[in-house]
């Protein structure tokens, strides 16, 4: 995690770069317009020992003369967590994309839509003017099938197909029995295919699901050679990917929730699928790829060509009394105190820090209560 210093007051700690935001009930927050990842500020404390390690900018003024007079500004001490967050920004993407291999020689006379949509028992596309058909299944056809044929798992994934299309009559197992090849006859019949009981290798593509149609390599008209490409598919399912710094890459854990700021503003939740290697991007910065998965599959179907933000969150701290980081000054024996303002009074209280998290600080101290007031500069 990188370690940054907390801002005390009476020091500049705005970013030009910055803007606010709304962190919880009457707190601001501030937050970096990121190039690749807006990322919060984090101090490390020693625990127990009221010792910090403060890096990146210099040790904190002596006590500012007058450090007691009432300040410009004040914010309330707040109770809530302390959550340190990363924003990312990134494409939306089909995911599994790959190609589809002909293995039938003759001539492509159809090909599908790109951007369409095909399911199970459905035309993928034609060679001879004769359909090859998708089924499901995560084992690829790589042999033909007939009575007489060895046992095996693409068996048992063609009789799942035909059961769950509606020809029945045979035992779903790993077995391709006559009652099978009656099965695959009327199947056969019912698609356009010649009802011979055998099917042969490449008749059939299987799929892990439904696939959209990115692009057809292959029009109609050109020669179906044996291994060639003829489509470009991927799954009907969405995926965000996003580069999150590699200082950062400990808030991007597999299977962590995120949530996904849509174009229009609204949210929706998504969890982190896989995690890369870190690597040099291309404006040379160490960052680490995140695929992020969408709870609700259907709610980027619309939203292509564009990037969406991507926020990533841990709890640093829970249900703990916090202040800006601004509001910390330097004690004259050392750590920290803040200014405590009641009416026309103002007193400088010693403080113990715990936490630090979006530029806010957990503290704790004799009369510091929610709502207590306390001094800030003003902005």
């Amino acid at each position: 995690m990188t370690t940054n210093t907390p801002t005390p007051a009476g020091q500049s700690g705005m970013d030009p770069a910055t803007d606010t935001v709304t962190a919880g009930p009457g707190r601001p927050r501030s937050r970096r317009r990121p190039l690749i990842a807006a990322i919060t500020m984090a101090v490390v404390a020693v625990a127990g020992s009221g010792v910090f390690l403060l890096y990146d900018r210099p040790a904190p003024p002596a006590a500012p003369a007058g450090a007691a007079q009432r300040p410009s500004a004040t914010e309330k001490v707040v109770r809530g967590d302390l959550v340190e967050e990363v924003r990312a920004f990134g494409p939306v993407r089909f995911s599994g994309d790959r190609g589809v291999k002909n293995r039938i020689r003759g001539v492509v006379t159809w090909t599908p839509a790109g951007n369409s949509g095909i399911g199970r028992g459905e035309k993928l596309y034609a060679v001879d003017d004769k359909p090859v058909i998708l089924l499901r299944g995560s084992l690829p056809a790589w042999r033909e099938f007939a009575p007489g044929m060895a046992d095996g798992r693409d068996v048992l994934a063609l009789e799942e197909n035909l059961a769950a299309l509606g020809y029945t009559g045979f035992t779903v197992d790993d077995e391709y029995s006559q009652k099978t090849a009656a099965a695959v006859k009327r199947w056969q019949k019912a698609v356009g295919l010649p009802a011979t009981g055998k099917i042969e290798l490449g008749r059939v593509v299987f799929a892990s699901g439904p696939v959209r149609i990115d692009k057809a390599v292959a029009r109609p008209g050109d020669a179906a050679e044996p291994g060639a490409e003829i489509l470009r598919i991927s799954s009907a399912a969405q995926h965000v990917a996003v580069e999150i710094p590699v200082a950062e890459q400990d808030l991007a854990v597999k299977g962590a929730k995120t949530t996904i700021m849509m174009p229009d503003g609204s949210e929706t939740p998504g969890m982190i699928a896989s995690v890369g290697a870190g690597r040099l991007n291309k404006d040379n910065e160490s960052v680490v790829p995140v695929s992020v998965r969408l709870s609700d599959p259907d709610a980027l179907k619309n939203v292509q060509n564009t990037d969406v933000q991507v926020v990533l969150k841990r709890v640093e701290a829970r249900d703990v009394l916090s202040v800006p980081v601004t509001a910390l000054l330097p004690a004259d024996r050392g750590g920290y105190a803040v200014q405590v303002v009641q009416g026309t009074r103002v007193r400088l209280v010693p403080v113990t820090t715990g936490a630090f998290a979006d530029g806010r600080a957990e503290i704790s101290g004799s009369g510091i209560t929610e709502g207590t007031r306390v001094g800030v500069p003003k902005l």
